[in-house]
């Protein structure tokens, strides 16, 4: 997680911010690593990731993720669906590609992101627990917290065998009254111009 925070703080692009954070679970696990050890035992290898970042200012999310199960999107008109992005591999493996997807999302939609564990229930396939997610997700609710206790009562009709993480967010937009552009040279005696404005 302070990973995570450090790279966001420099504003990678998600692809990129995977990319060093395979980089970073390599070298850990290579230090941490006992030689007489079985290779599989190196922690962090296989840990899924799914980084997602909103600006309200174009209303574009970008998307990359590390063996994680996809965001799903609730449209402002109700329909959902999971957002198209290549999964690529789980965080630790190294030596392939994470791809980036970038949709624009109409003010007001809705994301939802979960760990695996959420769809793993014991009595229902993969594409049953889905539609159950996707149903709880469209039942219209006065709040977010409202809709993450339907989504949790109706998939978790079981103790999970997996660890279950629910994070739904609404988009919402900067309008043109909200927001100021600047252009200043690139030279660092603006510097003081732009923390005044």
């Amino acid at each position: 997680r302070t990973a995570v925070r450090t790279l966001a703080d420099v504003d990678l692009p998600p692809d990129e911010l995977l990319t060093h954070l395979d980089d970073l679970i390599i070298h850990l696990s290579a230090d941490e690593a006992d030689p007489d050890a079985p290779e599989e035992s190196a922690g962090g290898i296989g840990t899924t990731c799914l980084y997602v970042v909103y600006d309200p200012v174009t209303r574009h999310c970008t998307v990359a993720r590390a063996g994680h199960p996809p965001p799903a999107v609730v449209s402002p008109e109700g329909s959902v669906y999971l957002l198209d992005v290549p999964a690529g591999p789980p965080l630790g493996l190294g030596g392939l590609p994470f791809e980036t997807v970038e949709v624009e999302l109409p003010e007001g939609s809705m994301l939802a992101l979960y760990t695996d564990g959420l769809l793993q229930a014991r009595e229902h396939d993969l594409d049953e627990a889905l539609d159950t997610l996707f149903s709880a997700l469209t039942r219209p609710a006065s709040t977010l917290d409202t809709v993450c206790d339907r989504v949790l009562t109706a998939l978790l009709t079981h103790r999970p065998e997996d660890d279950v993480a629910l994070l739904v967010a609404r988009t919402r937009a900067l309008h043109a009254d909200k927001v100021v552009v600047f252009d200043l040279p690139s030279d660092p005696s603006v510097v003081a111009d732009a923390r005044r404005y």
